[in-house]
């Protein structure tokens, strides 16, 4: 009777745990699967140590034929599936592996700008200013001066970045000061 009653109550805590995590699983993955060009990747939506309701893991888990554009894609698509959703830091993984750590804030605002239809570019240059490594520390810098200096700077921490969780490892050398 005690194993049985055992067992009932770690089932019961597995359908707790998973649809917990299907708050935040399932808007993504409908967001993300309506949209073809989606399909050479996969990024899946969960909440860190999987009942963690401040912190959302965004998990790369394939990457097949994606061009960096295609990961900015889906990040959008998912912040702003989770856009009235509040989170205090969002880790943007790799195989279970966190390489970048954005604001929960930031996170929620990118959404709403990415369903307000804000310049996607604008959105991808941007976005690396914003991102911490799991350590904490700024993983790109904010640059400052010129335009035209600015964006070809803040272009290149794109592709970096984009580079970085396509592979699973963070930049090498740090931010570019």
């Amino acid at each position: 009777m005690k194993t049985k009653l055992l067992a009932l109550i770690g089932a019961a805590v597995v359908i707790v745990v998973l649809s917990f995590n299907a708050l935040v699983a399932a808007p993504v993955a409908s967001a993300i699967g309506q949209d073809d060009r989606n399909k050479g990747l996969t990024l899946v939506a969960y909440r860190a140590y999987a009942v963690s309701p401040s912190i959302l893991t965004l998990d790369l888990w394939s990457v097949e034929e994606a061009a960096p554009v295609d990961l900015f894609r889906v990040l959008f698509q998912a912040a702003e599936a989770l856009k009235d959703k509040r989170f205090d830091r969002v880790n943007l993984a790799r195989g279970g592996h966190t390489i970048f750590v954005l604001d929960g804030g930031a996170f929620q605002v990118l959404g709403q700008e990415h369903a307000l239809g804000q310049n996607p570019i604008y959105m991808i240059r941007t976005l690396p200013e914003k991102l911490r490594t799991p350590s904490g520390s700024p993983a790109f810098e904010t640059w400052t001066g010129g335009w035209l200096g600015v964006l070809g700077e803040q272009m290149e921490d794109s592709n970096a970045f984009a580079q970085a969780w396509a592979e699973g490892k963070a930049p090498s050398g740090g931010p570019r000061y």
